[in-house]
Parts: structure tokens; C-alpha cells; sequence
């Protein structure tokens, strides 16, 4: 209410607040000192629906901040030079609790304020300070502390400190803002000349609608105030539910890490050494090795392993949504934007956040992002506070992050900031020793989830999946388990496609080749070529399906699709070959 010092005399009433036109008083009622009762301003002589509306507007408002920008618009009552809201300092509506701890005095605190003059509270001094924060004590606010409103009609009833005298300051009244017996601030308003004589009644009906509007807003405040409790309580359920929910997802997940080579043990002694602290790690590796595991293993073996894991797939955000889902935003900040929503980082506080395919963040994130990692703090969007998180960062990739830099596709700070230790993952075709058991694994999880009898692994079929180079690493070694499970006849594994039945063997893509048009097929040569130049025809093939494509590697029109390949097979060309796309 602190800019609402008079709101019966809005700048819509004030005429109608000045006494009503009138003939002149009768002489025998000025002789006996009565009052002419045409000049005594009543409810029924002026006009109060500003009054109403605000009181309306008030009493919708559901939050503290909107209804102290009510009350900022409200203080412009004929002859009152200024007012102001001050409330209790607290960590319940004021957001500040280092003036209400136990045995220190208590403090209002200016929330808001207005007038037709220069109102300078910053510079309105008393002997703790300035109006900003007032003590309980104060003569002037705190009789009021006590629930009753206080009030001087000339400047002959309270003693003006120099700032009322130098603004001009001749009369005031303070009202309490009380609700259910607790104080919740107090409003006063100051009037720029004596309120007594004719300017008496005034005075009077300004102090009964101030009452009812001080009222009226202690009602609206704890209201709000509950509003946000209980936001924030809904807030931190939604956190704790989805929290939840991942636990649950986790823990159903066939998430253990499985193998024996050289090249896992070393990747999980380098986990053993990291996990204990709070260093980020980036994790490297192709697609389909298993990077999302590894970042669990690190999370669980360290201190943070009873907050949470909250997991992001920066390839599968679009675009123009990343910031909001990392850093969340506050509802009505852009369209669509219905509700408040907390981000990842809030999400993680207290745990850890792995970023999957982070090489995907867009270049104007990135510095934000870099904000984050160095200070730990944020903005939501269309929110100006500033939130503190503490958050552990795994990041992983299957690109070529020092190459990206090079290009200016990734900053390079961030990428120091996120390399601070990097694991790399090796493919599936370096962990020739890890298929066998792998393979166990696989059929054992796939029969029971199929509801199928489960198969035995002969030592053939051990031999005909180690000869297979892998493109697609474990992810597809599971895929091609579960489909030979869903093909098994008699309890037999069968390893053949189904689109052709061709068995998978040694240096071959697991997909049918493309069926070119009839009349483009080559024609039959006696030719014989070396293995190098068979590599480097294939390297020309690929490039031009690249270039035809755009370097689209995926979905229609993309470049397997033209060499009828699948994707995770063009991309281990591109890498065996060093292909990059032209600037």
C-alpha cells in the first residue's frame, strides 16, 4: 500500500473530496461554531469508485510483488503529500530475516512509496538510520507496532523531524496492517498542510477508508504470501517427484556395466580415481558404447550418490528450447510459458547433471552454460534473481569436440572447463573379450523381459559375433541379441538379417545393401582391385553421398539412405575415412 497514502482522493475524486459548492454558511450556525453541513464532504458527495477498483484490485492480486505495484499507484489524496508501506522485516513477505532474529530489534522495512512531492526516505534519517528500515521504536511509525492507529492533525501534535519540516510535512496519520492479531507492517500518509478546521472532516473520512484499506491489504499480503508457500512447496514436490521417477526408471534399467578387457579396466581404474571428487569429466566415445553407463558408475561412487542424476540429451532438444530447459522459466515469460518450470540445473542441485551429446548446445548458450560450470549461479528466464545451485557435471560426446573449436562450431574455454578430466569409452570392436559375456547378459535380460525360453550360446556363434567390426558398439550388439532371440526357432539363436537372411560376417554392415535401379547397375568388369583402392572408391562413394545430401547423415534423403546403409555405419565411414564437412 506504500503508494497508496490516500486512495479516496485519487487524482478521479479529489473535486468531488473538496467541500461541495454551496451558498454561504447560515450566520446563525457560524455564531454557535457548527459545522455547515454542505461543507462537510460525505461518502454520498464524492465519487469512490477509484477507491473500489483498487480495493477490487487488491483483493485479486496473488502475489506480493503485484500488490506492492498496486500500491505504488494509489497515493494521490487532495493535500497529501506523500505515503508510504513499511513492512515487518521477514523472511515470510519481505524475503529478509537478518533484522528479525531472536533478541534483535525489530524493524519495518519501506516497500513502497509515492506522493505529490519529492518523497527521500533514503535520505530521511533517525537516530538508527534512514526510513528505509525503521525501528519499532520510531515515535512516529511504531505507536502504530501496537495495533492502533496513530494520528496529528497540525504540526502542534508531534514532533516533526527535519525532514517533515523541510518537505513540508504539517500532518500524518499511521494505520497498522494487522492480520489474525499479527503485525504485519504499518501504512501512514502525510499531508502537506495543518488537517484541522474545515480540513477536519478531511481528515476523518481519509482515516476511515485508510483503515479499511489497511485492512483489506493485510488480508491481500497473507494471502499472497500463502499463494507463494505454497507454490514454492508445489514447486519443490514436482522436483522430488520427478526425482522420483528417474530413481524408479534407474533402478528397473539394465544400467550394470559388464566386461573384463583391458581396455574396461582401465576406463573403470580412471573412474575409481575421479568419482570420489567433484571434478567434471568428460566422457568420449562413439555412439552406442555405453557413455550414459559410465556416468552412473561415477555418480554412485561418489559423495553425491543420495541426490539426484538428472540426464539431458542435448541432441534431442530443439534449438530455441535449450535455454529454458537447462536454466527453467518463470510463467508468462514467453508464449506458452503457462507455468513456472524448473530446469535441469535446479533439478540437479545437490547431485549430478550428465549432458549427453553435449557437443550439440547451441554457440549462444554456450557462454551461459560456461557461467554456470565457473560460478554456480543462473537466471530462469523472464526472472531477474539470480539462483545458486550446486551441481556436479558429467558431459559426454561422439564428436570431435578440439575439432569443433578449431572450426568455431564449440568455445573453447567451455571445452577446457568440461575437459578437466576426460574418459575415453573404447568401441565395442577394442572389447573383443567383453563380447562373450556381454552376449550372456543380453540373452539372459531379453528372455526374461520376452517372456521366451532362453537360448544357448555356442561357441560359433561367440566366434561369429567377435569377427563383426561392431559400428554400432554394444547398443547394437543388443539389438542384433534381442532380434535373434525374437528369430530363435527350437531354442536355436539365428544371427541372420531378416530383411535378407545373410548371416553377419566379418567387416560387414549388419543392413541390406541398396537395390539400385534397374539399367544403373555397373557393368561387369574383369577388373581386380587392392584393398587400397577398393577403400578409397568406397571413401569417394561416401563423399559423394555426403555432398549429394548435404552432409545430412539420417533420416530421408539422408546419405545411408542414398548408400542404403544404416547411420551408425555411414558415421563410422566418416570417421574411418577423416571425411569433414567443407566450411
Amino acid at each position: 500500500m506504500s503508494d497508496t497514502t490516500s486512495p479516496a482522493d485519487s487524482p478521479t475524486a479529489s473535486p468531488a473530496v473538496s467541500p461541495v459548492a454551496a451558498p454561504r454558511p447560515h450566520p446563525a450556525r457560524q455564531q454557535l461554531g457548527q459545522p455547515d453541513p454542505q461543507l462537510v464532504p460525505t461518502l454520498h458527495s464524492i465519487d469512490v469508485s477509484p477507491f473500489l477498483d483498487l480495493m477490487l484490485g487488491i483483493a485479486r492480486e496473488r502475489t506480493i510483488d503485484g500488490i506492492l505495484r498496486l500500491t505504488k499507484r494509489t497515493y494521490r489524496g487532495k493535500h497529501v503529500i506523500f505515503g508510504g508501506l513499511w513492512i515487518v522485516a521477514s523472511q515470510r513477505i519481505t524475503g529478509t530475516s537478518e533484522h528479525s532474529k531472536p533478541g534483535a530489534d525489530r524493524k519495518l522495512r519501506l516497500m513502497a512509496y509515492s506522493g505529490m512531492g519529492k518523497p527521500r526516505p533514503s535520505l530521511w534519517r533517525h537516530p538508527d538510520g534512514t526510513y528505509d528500515l525503521v525501528p519499532f521504536t520510531d515515535p512516529i511509525l511504531g505507536p502504530s507496532t501496537a495495533g492502533e492507529p496513530t494520528f496529528a492533525a497540525s504540526a502542534d501534535e508531534w514532533e516533526r523531524p527535519y525532514w517533515a519540516v523541510e518537505h513540508g510535512y504539517h500532518a500524518y496519520s499511521a494505520f497498522p496492517i494487522m492480520h489474525k492479531d499479527e503485525l504485519l507492517g504499518v501504512m501512514a500518509v502525510f499531508y502537506d498542510r495543518p488537517m484541522t478546521g474545515e480540513q477536519a472532516d478531511m481528515l476523518l473520512m481519509h482515516r476511515k477508508m485508510h483503515k479499511i484499506y489497511a485492512d483489506s491489504l493485510a488480508a491481500a499480503l497473507a494471502n499472497a504470501a500463502a499463494f507463494e508457500e505454497i507454490h514454492a512447496l508445489r514447486r519443490e514436490l514436482e522436483l522430488e517427484n520427478e526425482h522420483l521417477r528417474r530413481a524408479v526408471r534407474t533402478a528397473h534399467a539394465d544400467d550394470h556395466i559388464v566386461g573384463n578387457s583391458a581396455a574396461l579396466n582401465k576406463v573403470m581404474e580412471q573412474i575409481e580415481v575421479v568419482a570420489p571428487t567433484d571434478a567434471t569429466v568428460l566422457i568420449l566415445g562413439e555412439s552406442g558404447t555405453g557413455k550414459e553407463l559410465l556416468a552412473e558408475a561415477i555418480h554412485t561412487r561418489s559423495h553425491r550418490r543420495t541426490g539426484p542424476l538428472v540426464r539431458v540429451n542435448c541432441s534431442a532438444i530443439p534449438h530455441e528450447l535449450f535455454e529454458s530447459e537447462f536454466f527453467g522459466h518463470v510463467k508468462g515469460s514467453f508464449t506458452g510459458a503457462v507455468r513456472d518450470r524448473a530446469g535441469r540445473f535446479l533439478m540437479a542441485d545437490g547431485g549430478t547433471l550428465f549432458m549427453d551429446e553435449v557437443g550439440e548446445i547451441p554457440l549462444e548458450l554456450q557462454g551461459k552454460l560456461l557461467r554456470v560450470l565457473q560460478e554456480g549461479t543462473f537466471e530462469p528466464i523472464g526472472d531477474d534473481r539470480a539462483r545458486k545451485v550446486d551441481v556436479r557435471i558429467i558431459a559426454a560426446t561422439n564428436r570431435d569436440l578440439a575439432a569443433d573449436v578449431d572450426a568455431g562450431l564449440f568455445r573453447q574455454d567451455l571445452y577446457f572447463r568440461l575437459s578437466v578430466f576426460p574418459i575415453r569409452n573404447p568401441p565395442l570392436r577394442e572389447r573383443l573379450d567383453d563380447i562373450p559375456v556381454l552376449a550372456h547378459h543380453f540373452i539372459a535380460n531379453a528372455a526374461r523381459r520376452l517372456n521366451v525360453p532362453e537360448p544357448k550360446l555356442h561357441y560359433r556363434h561367440i566366434q561369429q559375433l567377435q569377427t563383426y567390426d561392431w559400428p554400432g558398439n554394444v547398443r547394437e550388439l543388443q539389438n542384433v541379441i534381442e532380434r535373434a532371440l525374437i528369430m530363435s526357432h527350437s531354442g536355436r539363436l539365428d544371427f541372420s538379417q531378416p530383411e535378407t537372411g545373410s548371416p553377419i560376417s566379418p567387416g560387414l554392415p549388419a543392413a541390406p545393401a541398396a537395390t539400385a535401379p534397374s539399367g544403373t547397375l555397373p557393368a561387369a568388369d574383369t577388373a581386380i582391385f587392392t584393398d587400397a583402392q577398393m577403400d578409397e572408391l568406397q571413401r569417394e562413394n561416401t563423399l559423394r553421398a555426403l555432398t549429394a545430401s548435404n552432409w545430412r547423415v539420417q533420416g530421408a534423403g539422408g546419405a545411408a539412405e542414398l548408400l542404403g546403409i544404416p547411420p551408425t555405419t555411414l558415421q563410422s565411414r566418416i570417421r574411418k575415412f577423416g571425411l569433414k564437412k567443407p566450411r
